[in-house]
């Protein structure tokens, strides 16, 4: 039989847990942060570099042929166009050159698809943390990775859903591209 002492201590340590349980999965279930805003840069053009380590990331990011023409254009118009959008592409040849010259001693543009590939896995795992310590470490230093998450690779992963994918699904050409004349000059194959 309990004393009422016991009886309040147990009551106490039970609701202590509820509330730190209901926390708990409140954290773990939690959204990741949104994306901050881009910096408020003025827009201006591309380097060769800085064009050259985007279209890496997009094709390690992508993971499929595209037609780099289609992405340089895309790029280079929201870098001359749209304000941050050129700092932000600075920023992230900066960020994924230092990383690349930390793991294998080259430029990000000149590294082999996998090890591209394992610099970009920063982003998925700013976009989606999965224990408290990635949120902890998202929060701390990995906002960054959430913008080019968004602007860079989000961006990318668009543009090939609505372009390169038609292409890797079987069809000649994307929706929009005149290609029946094409058809009609070449003899059949």
């Amino acid at each position: 039989m309990l004393s009422r002492r016991g009886f309040l201590e147990l009551g106490a340590a039970l609701t202590a847990a509820a509330a730190s349980w209901g926390a708990w999965r409140i954290f773990r279930t939690a959204e990741p942060p949104a994306p901050p805003a881009l910096p408020d840069a003025p827009p201006g053009p591309l380097g060769a570099s800085t064009m050259a380590a985007l279209l890496a990331a997009a094709e390690a990011a992508i993971g499929f042929p595209i037609e780099r023409a289609h992405y340089e254009e895309y790029f280079r118009w929201r870098a001359a166009h749209l304000h941050g959008y050129r700092a932000l592409y600075r920023r992230f040849e900066v960020v994924v050159d230092r990383e690349a010259h930390r793991l294998a001693g080259c430029a990000y543009a000149a590294c082999t698809a996998a090890l591209r590939r394992r610099i970009l896995d920063h982003s998925s795992r700013a976009g989606r943390p999965k224990t408290a310590w990635d949120r902890l470490r998202v929060g701390l230093a990995g906002r960054d990775w959430l913008l080019y998450e968004q602007y860079v690779l989000g961006e990318a992963l668009a543009l090939f859903a609505r372009t390169d994918a038609w292409v890797v699904l079987g069809y000649d050409a994307w929706p929009g591209t005149p290609r029946g004349l094409d058809r009609y000059r070449r003899p059949p194959g």
